[in-house]
């Protein structure tokens, strides 16, 4: 009765209670089951740590469940699971009495014992407590109890729903939080009796502390139950409490309502009010997870993503690889691309501890700033490395993550490109279609040559086009064009496949087929003709890049469609302001890259205009626009512009580094002039710089 009175009234006594340890770990043979509940419910509510005794209580316990009561049971699983001491042997025989007596466990025991166990004939109390011991112990029931003592989870915890659902209404707001939480803790679906918890929580939701309703909301996303009036009811009793919360709270309630997909608006400006002060108290967990739920349900706070940047650049050294991994995720998502210095962060440390990432936070990680057009070269280099290591254990989604990060980025990775090639040929049947459309699209973009994989990609997917989406068809067409892979039987299943299904073509995808197909120069008259009358009742949607794209690709194929370029004029002409040069080129016969004539350009053609014999604004057969060429050696100057590079950077953007590998490949020698480099330039330096760069060409 002392360890009680002293763990009740909340007094740590370390001495008295170690003294206490070694005095009962000799004499536990003696010990009522009640007794051992007891002791053992008082050292974990104390906060004393005693392995030992609570090993030797185990070993006594298992053996004399059968004297324990419901009460007993659910008490000693609960300070096991409170102790964070794991007992195989020991739940397991918890389960197995608890099932076999379940409609003597109260309510709140069945919760505790969820948590760890199964059921009993408990009170209601009983089954919480149960329950949640279970689920705290983390252990993973339906291997642990089929393994160990032949009896599998399910019964247990179905067990444990049975009784405790018609008794709901006897359970307190807290035996409801924990018995939710324990069920979606250890993944039991139970989508019946998660609809009576709603019910009986939704009429008691003034009872419940704000833990309470944080860890219930997180319960329902975790087991993926929609029940939209609980959801309601606690969007609108958080909102009005938002002052008891604490960070972990905070970051559940949002957590939660973004996985379920609820949209709370105002509940989440409620969120961003309240915790941007208070961020300082927020774990780098909360951190990363309060980030990751405002991105992912779309909600714009400026304020607290700010805030939440400055915070996790300063404690980058608290965060886990999944924090990491999911704060990256969420910045990159958010678009919020003036954390600048978090990023920086961000990739030294994921640099530097690359090892204890697993391949969904490298393919994350890597998608992230590839998304954010964050230049990271060493950090790409170390992910180079890490992921080629581990590419066996990559799922398909991550490795078309990491390789279409790797292509959007521009870097050159070749042993990883090549890694990949052959795992994703010799996976293929593993990939979706949209994991085969990214990848195709990645090395396309990248300009790597992987016959054998877009041969595997041209075998398999004719007979899983009905799979594909207008995305994913769009896009794989594209990546065949571009990479200049001739496959006749893949582009006639294509054009077959996309024809019944124009109407869910949106423009840019009806410009990109159409594109596809003229570049690959494949005879399907019946898609061109098909994308001619879907286009042309849909021309107000389409922006001036894809009217241009659409117009070439009609007039490349030869396809005459008099209404479309007819269409397509019309708005043009309407239009007329947003079309740039290169647009309005398109329209009548082609490229598709933006075509401007910068000073440079025209001054490198002055320079040697005997020697140079080149043309200015010249376009290839291929439908490529240069600036100033010379065809008969295929030697090209470039004036790079500020629309060439990503914004604010030095880095050239994809359209530019794709049209550079394309005349490569097309035997192209090409070179730049950035217009960052001209500029610097002072007066009557122009001359000699542009001859300097085009040596080469005029030696």
């Amino acid at each position: 009765m002392t360890l009680l009175a002293f763990s009740t009234a909340g007094i740590v006594a370390t001495q008295l209670f170690a003294a206490i340890a070694g005095a009962a770990i000799s004499g536990l043979d003696k010990f009522k089951a009640q007794n051992l509940a007891i002791t053992a419910w008082a050292f974990a509510t104390a906060g004393i740590e005693a392995p030992q005794l609570f090993a030797a209580i185990a070993s006594v316990a298992t053996s004399r469940l059968d004297e324990s009561n419901p009460q007993n049971l659910a008490n000693t699983a609960w300070a096991f699971a409170a102790a964070g001491i794991k007992a195989p042997e020991l739940f397991a025989a918890i389960a197995s009495v608890a099932t076999s007596r379940l409609d003597e466990l109260n309510p709140q025991n069945l919760a505790n014992t969820d948590c760890r166990c199964g059921q009993c004939e408990f009170k209601s109390q009983d089954l919480a407590n149960t329950a949640w011991a279970f689920a705290t112990a983390g252990i993973e029931a339906p291997q642990l109890f089929e393994a160990i003592a032949g009896i599998e989870a399910p019964p247990i915890f179905e067990a444990i729903a049975c009784a405790a659902a018609s008794r709901l209404d006897k359970l307190k707001s807290q035996g409801l939080s924990i018995t939710a939480w324990a069920f979606a803790k250890t993944r039991i679906e139970a989508p019946r009796f998660f609809e009576a918890i709603a019910g009986a929580a939704t009429a008691k939701l003034n009872e419940f502390k704000a833990q309470n309703l944080a860890n219930t909301v997180w319960a329902f996303a975790t087991a993926s139950i929609k029940v939209p009036r609980l959801f309601a009811a606690i969007a609108s009793a958080d909102t009005s409490r938002l002052g008891d919360f604490n960070p972990q709270d905070f970051a559940n309630v949002a957590w939660a309502f973004a996985t379920a997909g609820i949209e709370a608006p105002l509940l989440f400006a409620a969120i961003a009010g309240a915790a941007t002060s208070r961020l300082y108290e927020f774990k780098a967990q909360n951190l990363a997870n309060t980030a990751w739920a405002f991105a992912t349900a779309g909600i714009e706070a400026p304020q607290l993503v700010d805030a939440i940047a400055d915070a996790a650049t300063a404690r980058l050294g608290e965060f886990k690889p999944q924090d990491l991994a999911n704060t990256t995720w969420a910045f990159a998502t958010i678009a919020r691309f003036e954390a600048s210095r978090l990023f920086d962060a961000i990739a030294g440390a994921t640099a530097s501890r690359l090892d204890e990432f697993k391949p969904q936070e490298i393919a994350n990680t890597v998608w992230a700033f590839a998304t954010a057009r964050v230049e990271a070269p060493q950090l790409f280099a170390a992910i180079a490395n890490a992921a080629h290591s581990l590419l066996d254990k990559f799922k398909p989604q991550e490795i078309a993550n990491a390789v279409w990060a790797f292509a959007t980025a521009g870097i050159e990775a070749p042993h990883l490109f090549a890694a990949i090639a052959s795992a994703t040929a010799s996976r293929l049947d593993e990939f979706d279609p949209q994991n085969i459309a990214n990848t195709a699209w990645a090395f396309a973009t990248a300009g790597i040559d992987v016959p054998q994989l877009f041969a595997a990609i041209a075998g398999a997917a004719p007979s899983r086009l009905s799979e594909f989406n207008p995305q994913s068809l769009a896009n794989t067409s594209w990546a065949f064009a571009t990479a200049r892979v001739e496959a006749p039987h893949f582009f006639e299943a294509t054009a077959s496949a996309a024809v019944s299904r124009l109407d869910e073509f949106n423009p840019q995808e009806l410009a990109s087929t159409a594109w596809a197909f003229a570049t690959a120069g494949i005879g399907a008259p019946q898609l061109p003709a098909a994308i001619a009358g879907a286009a042309t009742l849909r021309l107000d949607e389409f922006n001036p890049q894809q009217l241009a794209n659409k117009a070439w690709a009609f007039a490349t194929v030869g396809i005459d469609a008099p209404h479309l370029f007819d269409a397509i004029a019309g708005v043009a002409t309407s239009r007329l302001d947003e079309f740039n040069l290169q647009n309005l080129v398109n329209t009548r016969h082609g490229p598709l890259q933006p075509i401007t004539v910068p000073t440079p350009a025209r001054r490198c053609h002055r320079a040697r205009p005997s020697r140079l014999d080149a043309r200015l604004e010249h376009v290839t057969e291929e439908g490529l626009s240069i600036d100033v060429a010379q065809p008969e050696t295929k030697r090209a100057v470039e004036g790079d512009g500020p629309f060439h590079y990503r914004k604010r950077t030095r880095v050239e953007n994809r359209a530019t580094r794709l049209k550079s590998r394309l005349l490569r490949r097309l035997g192209w020698e090409v070179v730049h002039i950035p217009v960052f480099e001209w500029e610097t330039l002072e007066d009557g330096e122009g001359d000699a710089y542009l001859l300097s760069k085009c040596a080469a060409f005029l030696a």
